[in-house]
């Protein structure tokens, strides 16, 4: 957010508002990046009679002026941005607004200079004339306010005058000449496009702007060597330069020529659909820190700002490494109540392949198997219920260990507000989704769960992954989603093109806690991102058929097998081999609760059991009467739908039919997590055995009775034979 500290008051503004700050001053003199006319427009025109302007560029590298140079495409779009009744042309062919561009070296500096009769302010620090550096970013500036008939006003003032004058002067060149201001209104885009054209090879060939030719090699040629840093300019500013010089920095000879080229490219670049624009890197908040070109991952030095290419050797990481990241996977298991590890290392697996999901699709599209690209989701999303995690992985763990030294960006920061408008953070992520270039995940925090039901996020979803190809970057947000918040978007159409990754589990109390994830946070860094995903680019660019058929049957294969063997290297493999196969799956996981509280809440009533098998169980349809009220039209799709939640692979469903299903006891206890049929099944034939051997020791006691009478009617029978006839005679 914007601070700025008043030296003349010896005070910190926090949050101030910059134009409020400025209210009664006329004169607007400044060098600021400025990324779109409207900022002027909107906001410069109404308020200030004069306003000269250097379009300076922020802290990044030799040769970025030829953007500005060259980029005729992006000046024909401002231009046509402006709105019908604008006096912006006429203010510049009156010099009521004059802009500037650096025409050698570049402006590092910002500062503005604004003033009336007798007063001035002085603003100096990092802030861009960007909506974002006024409202978004975290800027500093320190301001003088002063008056022009104090001695010790005076001085300030005076040498920032000399300086700007030597900047407005010297230092820069007319942004758009104002002899075709005239030539510019009632013009179609082509048109415009035509002028445009002209005044850039006029500028070159005229050496109106100078030009290094050490910067046309850079970004003409292509650049292969360990050494070589890489400008990342958009396409269309390569192809303009690429016309107008030679590959050693020389400007071409034939002119005509020239021109014609230059204006097909700019054309060209016009009628390219949506989808194949590229977004400059300047326009992007925050920077992309990782980009791709000509085979190779570039990835920027925080203390250059150079782009160089990713260079990893194989013992870029340690064991500490490899442990720290063991840990951090155990310790969603080990410091939680339920155990989500497979959760964590799914996540963690799925943003290692994230620099190159978009290669991957493309692989996808040109293999023979019959996998479309719209199978691999462009998003991941981390749904956590409270303090279970998630904003852990995306703030503490996930930014460390890509490098990501920026700060954590937030859902209202993209969308101005956490509304259930979704228009604004739609298209910001769409900026960077359209990069043709930059490869950094972007990592969102606290996404509104309203998100993924709104049908301007679900349509650009669904555009996104049908229609983007070539180099792009994906989408990581943590959404906090409470019992009574609305329901998980789990269509089929969503759920190809979103990862979902469940965050359920409330942590154990600290003094229970296995790990200590302080120690975890501190220890992390970003060595085995590095690794992995510099090998899954090697590997990738040289498949064999064997990859290439795991990996259209799993997108994530190749990175958990560069995982595996990194983790067999230092003898970590065993700790989380049970999870690093098969991928964590929101919907069977989903399922499985469903189906786990489905029988629960039932009491086991319309489970039943076939005599002699103690393999199979039936469910009756009976079970879904009450489900009336749930949303199915009728218990027949009750009955579809919940006997379809299993997966085919499993084995665990094994028929259905009219009046219910039958199911593989052990395979659904396996599915479930936890032997319920099982048990239950024991339990009711325990108390079966249990009553058969008391009805077996009642028949053996009735058998053993019968045959004591028995003998006894025997035994007496034959004494009666011993006794005679008359003693028979006399005893009766």
């Amino acid at each position: 957010m914007l601070t700025i500290y008043d030296l003349k008051n010896n005070v910190m503004l926090k949050q101030p508002d910059f134009f409020k700050l400025v209210e009664g001053y006329d004169s607007f003199k400044g060098v600021s990046f400025v990324g779109s006319f409207k900022i002027i427009e909107k906001e410069l025109l109404p308020r200030f009679k004069q306003i000269d302007l250097i379009l300076g560029m922020e802290d990044q590298k030799t040769g970025k002026n030829l953007d500005q140079l060259l980029n005729v495409s992006n000046k024909v779009k401002q231009l046509l941005s402006l709105s019908r009744d604008s006096d912006f042309l006429d203010r510049i062919e009156n010099q009521t607004l004059n802009l500037r561009f650096t025409k050698d070296e570049l402006f590092h500096s910002k500062y503005f200079i604004i003033e009336n009769d007798t007063n001035f302010i002085i603003f100096n620090g990092s802030m861009n004339l960007t909506k974002k550096a006024l409202k978004q970013n975290h800027e500093m500036l320190w301001m003088y306010e002063g008056k022009k008939n104090d001695l010790q006003d005076l001085k300030i003032y005076e040498e920032h005058q000399k300086l700007f004058k030597k900047n407005f002067e010297e230092d820069s060149v007319e942004y758009l000449d104002r002899k075709i201001i005239n030539n510019l209104y009632g013009k179609t885009k082509k048109q415009i496009t035509a002028i445009i054209a002209d005044e850039v090879v006029d500028k070159v060939q005229q050496n109106i702007v100078e030009v290094n030719p050490e910067d046309i090699v850079k970004i003409t040629k292509d650049a292969a060597r360990k050494e070589e840093t890489y400008e990342l300019h958009p396409e269309t500013v390569q192809k303009v330069a690429k016309q107008l010089f030679t590959e050693k920095g020389n400007k071409r000879r034939n002119e005509e020529k020239v021109r014609e080229e230059v204006k097909k490219i700019v054309y060209q670049d016009f009628s390219d659909a949506s989808q194949n624009r590229v977004i400059k890197a300047s326009t992007l908040y925050p920077k992309p820190v990782w980009a791709y070109k000509d085979n190779n991952i570039i990835v920027e030095d925080t203390n250059t700002n150079l782009f160089h290419s990713l260079e990893v050797n194989s013992d870029i990481v340690s064991e500490d490494d490899v442990r720290t990241f063991v840990r951090i996977i155990e310790s969603f298991k080990l410091n939680k109540v339920k155990d989500e590890s497979h959760q964590a290392l799914s996540a963690f697996i799925y943003l290692m392949t994230a620099p190159m999901i978009w290669k991957i699709r493309e692989i996808y599209r040109k293999s023979n198997f019959s996998k479309s690209a719209d199978q691999i989701p462009l998003s991941m999303v981390l749904i956590g219920r409270g303090t279970t995690g998630k904003t852990l992985l995306v703030r503490d763990y996930f930014k460390k260990f890509t490098g990501d030294k920026s700060h954590s960006l937030q859902y209202t920061e993209i969308n101005d507000g956490n509304g259930a408008r979704t228009d604004k953070a739609v298209r910001f992520l769409d900026n960077y989704l359209h990069s043709q270039r930059f490869i950094s995940p972007m990592i969102v925090d606290e996404l509104n769960s309203n998100f993924l039901h709104s049908k301007v996020a679900l349509n650009a979803i669904k555009q996104w992954s049908n229609t983007i190809k070539g180099i792009h970057n994906v989408n990581i947000f943590a959404m906090n989603h409470n019992a009574g918040s609305k329901e998980i978007n789990n269509l089929e159409e969503i759920t190809k093109r979103v990862y979902y990754l469940s965050f359920e589990a409330p942590w154990l109390p600290s003094n229970q806690q296995e790990i200590n994830y302080n120690m975890l946070i501190n220890d992390n860094n970003d060595r085995i991102y590095r690794y992995v995903v510099s090998e899954l680019n090697k590997r990738l660019v040289h498949l064999t058929g064997e990859e290439e058929a795991n990996l259209i049957e799993d997108y994530l294969s190749l990175t958990k097998e560069i995982l595996g063997n990194l983790l067999k290297k230092y003898g970590y493999y065993d700790r989380l081999k049970n999870i690093l196969g098969a991928n964590y799956d929101y919907k069977i996981d989903r399922n499985r609760i469903t189906w786990k509280m489905l029988i629960l809440d039932d009491h086991y009533e319309h489970i039943a059991f076939t005599d002699g098998d103690d393999k199979y169980f039936h469910v009756s349809k009976a079970i879904f009467n009450d489900f009336k009220a749930n949303g199915y039209e009728n218990i027949n799709q009750t009955l579809d739908n919940y006997f379809n939640m299993f997966p085919r692979e499993g084995g665990i469903a094994i028929e259905q039919y009219g009046n219910g299903m039958r199911l593989d006891i052990d395979k659904f206890d396996k599915f479930i997590g936890e032997p319920l049929i099982r048990k239950h099944y024991e339990r009711i034939h325990k108390d079966e055995k249990q009553q058969d051997t008391v009805t077996a020791l009642i028949k053996a006691q009735v058998e053993q009775n019968k045959i004591i009478v028995e003998k006894l009617t025997e035994q007496k029978e034959q004494e009666n034979k011993k006794k005679g006839f008359i003693s028979r005679l006399f005893n009766r």
